[in-house]
């Protein structure tokens, strides 16, 4: 075989390559250079995938060729263990006391307050944080020192003084490195950059002042340097608040520190941010998309002044802007929804325990759900089950109801897409060693269901048997189908109305019915026929007898009821009452109420049913009153579950939706009428097949006593379930071609 001869002209691997910066790249694939930069802003410059999927999730911004430069922040962040205690404290204290103003934030100690920055300067930003932290001495060898300080409208703590000095300084430096880079071409441009930088009040030497910026005043900053716990809190909860406040550790030798430099959307000023907990598709022009994993920013004003829960709010993830049902939101702290350009470690290393190593991120935690991604999968079957019962109906600006299984972990699917978090951190789960993942694994799965020690958790594991007073078990329905998986009608009935299930999740087969009226009365799947079972064999190991059992017109209410009653070994012999007054909020069913199945259909799909019961209310009466108002309907729920307990003896079943657990107990012991806000979060936390106990105290008369209509309320009181509650996590839908790829 001939040699091959020598080449003698340039070849592709004697050529360097030309690297092309991000910008460079999107300028080359057609996007403006305006827009370039800005998705490169809004995104933490964390390359071209990210910032062109921004753009195109961004295609109907009608902000997205405005000149309105983000706004930045520098903080300096704690991590690790203290972090993980302010983390804890953050959780207590709004669950106990409700919302304050240090919610709002990620804990932190503010080293530079927002300024106003060109998009073009943003990797400049960030390269002068880098730098001074490069500085020779720049970081410190020990943790910062701070000091508790508590009073009635106040309770943080203060930086001690030394160290306050040095966090001054390095803040003061920053101002100097951006200077160097940025203010003396294009200071025009920033909006009073050194007003913002509030250590620098003190100083008046010409050489610390940028000599661009000499003719900017410079204010003294009078507040000590400090992070806040606690503000903007009623005086009625400082005592809750400063207890919990003590209980923190200041001295945590194995704090870590690091300076974050955020941005964010100039929109989001004076806005309260809103994670989204549940999908909805609009049914109007002018409403919003809700995707799982978005945030949406919303007025305050508007919140308060909207008379059908309906208001106008700003997408995160498409910078759209339309009108949400805002109970389908909840709100987050305001620093979910900025974007993190640089994060730099404060201290030095210190040696920390390789199951927090693990940890150490930003967020103190690797998030099961993480900050908002930038492409969640919008109708995710795993997702899907976060639609509130009554939302496929809602065509009318009425506030939908969050009668949900609780929001999925894994919200969004960008972070997989994207390869790591665009808020929070910059590490990824490739940064991870290969041997440390099963431990991460381990750590992020350990939940502990069951309150308490270990040994605790053992002895309530054992099952608990019933006293001898009266009680009435009160119950939400199992996982449903349309929640599972979305629109299913359309693609489970032939033309002929004969249904075929496509996973083997769904029930074999249906009762026979014209296939619309399913959309609006959605059966269960088996998993949720499964869950109301192993409450009922739960109730049963536990020795609990039912007499008598009621249940929402909802086909799904009748499903739960029977499998409950066939897990006690009860099915054949306690028939199903059903009670239409039981039904959820008619404020939800604006287009009409479903079609229930009559009992003689129930009947002749082996449903036990009690045929001879005369129900309280009726269909009729319902669609009467579909402008209900919010204590209406807890009267309407209230008085059905008192008149069950006046007619009947022995203990009593009620299944129902998630409003049921609060709406049949709330005026039966005693409790006042809940806010619409308050009972939105209620049920919120009420999963499928959720069980609520009342008992009676033992002097609440039965049957046909004189006595009884008066004795109901303020007799009973909710009592401890004696059975465990059903935890499971999601299992999304396999498709096999993801192993051809």
């Amino acid at each position: 075989m001939a040699a091959l001869p020598p080449r003698k002209n340039p070849t592709p691997t004697k050529i360097s390559k030309q690297h092309l910066t991000p910008l460079q790249i999107l300028l080359q694939m057609g996007f403006p250079k305006h827009r370039a930069e800005k998705a490169l802003a809004a995104t933490g410059n964390r390359g071209v995938q990210l910032a062109s999927d921004w753009l195109l999730a961004h295609v109907n911004d009608p902000f997205l060729d405005e000149c309105a430069p983000r706004e930045y922040i520098l903080y300096a962040c704690p991590t690790g263990p203290f972090l993980q205690q302010l983390e804890n404290f953050w959780a207590q204290s709004r669950e106990a006391c409700g919302w304050n103003g240090a919610h709002n934030f990620t804990p932190h100690i503010t080293l530079v307050s927002f300024f106003k920055a060109p998009d073009e300067c943003a990797p400049q930003l960030s390269k002068a944080l880098k730098d001074l932290m490069n500085l020779p001495g720049a970081r410190i060898d020990r943790p910062i020192g701070l000091e508790l300080y508590t009073s009635p409208n106040f309770m943080g703590f203060f930086v001690a003084e030394d160290d306050a000095n040095y966090l001054k300084r390095l803040a003061l430096q920053y101002v100097k490195e951006v200077s160097h880079s940025i203010i003396s071409d294009t200071y025009e441009q920033l909006d009073a950059l050194v007003t913002c930088f509030p250590w620098c009040g003190g100083v008046t030497s010409a050489r610390c002042i940028p000599r661009s910026s000499r003719s900017i005043s410079l204010e003294p900053h009078v507040k000590s340097l400090h992070l806040t716990l606690a503000y903007q809190f009623p005086p009625s909860q400082f005592n809750a608040l400063k207890a919990l406040v003590e209980n923190l550790d200041a001295s945590c030798t194995d704090a870590n520190w690091e300076l974050r430099l955020y941005s964010r959307d100039p929109r989001l000023v004076s806005k309260q941010v809103h994670k989204v907990l549940y999908p909805h598709t609009p049914r109007e022009t002018d409403e919003l998309e809700l995707r799982i994993g978005d945030h949406i920013y919303l007025n305050p004003e508007a919140i308060q002044a909207s008379t059908d829960g309906w208001v106008e709010g700003i997408s995160w993830l498409t910078g759209t802007t339309g009108y949400l049902p805002e109970n389908y939101t909840e709100r987050t702290a305001e620093s979910d929804a900025w974007t993190m350009h640089r994060t730099v470690p404060l201290c030095d290393a210190r040696t920390v325990p390789a199951d927090e190593t693990l940890s150490d991120t930003v967020d103190g935690v690797l998030p099961a759900s993480g900050s908002p991604s930038l492409a969640p999968e919008a109708n995710d079957t795993g997702q899907s089950e976060s639609q509130p019962d009554g939302a496929p109906q809602t065509t009318d600006r009425v506030a939908p109801a969050p009668d949900q299984q609780q929001t999925a972990t894994g919200g969004g699917g960008g972070e997989q897409q994207n390869g790591g978090k665009m808020f929070g951190g910059n590490k990824t789960m490739d940064d991870i060693p290969l041997e440390k993942l099963h431990e991460l694994v381990k750590k992020r799965t350990n939940m502990q269901v069951i309150p308490g020690d270990q040994c605790a958790s053992q002895s309530q594991s054992v099952p608990r048997t019933e006293s001898g007073t009266r009680k009435v078990y009160v119950m939400r329905h199992g996982e449903r189908i349309d929640f599972t998986f979305g629109s299913w009608v359309p693609y489970c009935f032939d033309e002929a109305g004969n249904y075929v299930r496509k996973d083997l999740n769904m029930p074999t087969s249906l009762p026979t019915r014209k296939p619309s009226l399913w959309q609006k009365d959605s059966p269960l799947t088996n998993v949720g026929r499964y869950q109301a079972r192993l409450v009922g064999e739960g109730l049963k190991d536990a020795g609990v007898q039912i007499a008598r059992a009621y249940c929402s017109p909802s086909f799904r209410c009748i499903q739960t009821a029977t499998s409950v009653l066939e897990g006690l070994g009860l099915k054949a012999t306690v028939p199903i009452c059903i009670e239409p007054g039981l039904f959820e909020w008619l404020a939800w069913y604006q287009d009409g109420l479903p079609e229930w199945l009559t009992p003689d259909e129930l009947l002749a799909a082996d449903y036990n049913i009690d045929t001879a019961y005369k129900p309280l209310s009726s269909p009729g009466l319902l669609r009467e009153h579909f402008h209900e108002k919010l204590n209406e309907f807890y009267c309407r729920n209230s008085n059905a579950a008192e008149e069950i307990i006046k007619s009947t003896e022995g203990n009593v079943l009620i299944v129902g939706h998630a409003t049921t657990l609060d709406t049949c107990t709330r005026f039966i012991i005693g409790e006042k009428l809940r806010s619409t806000n308050d009972m939105a979060r209620i049920m919120q936390k009420v999963s499928y097949c959720s069980l609520a106990v009342m008992e009676s105290d033992g002097t609440t008369p039965s049957g046909d006593s004189e006595q009884a209509e008066s004795t109901v309320k303020g007799h009973w009181k909710l009592a401890v379930p004696p059975c465990d509650p059903v935890t499971h996590t999601n299992n999304n839908r396999f498709d096999y071609k993801i192993l051809l790829e």
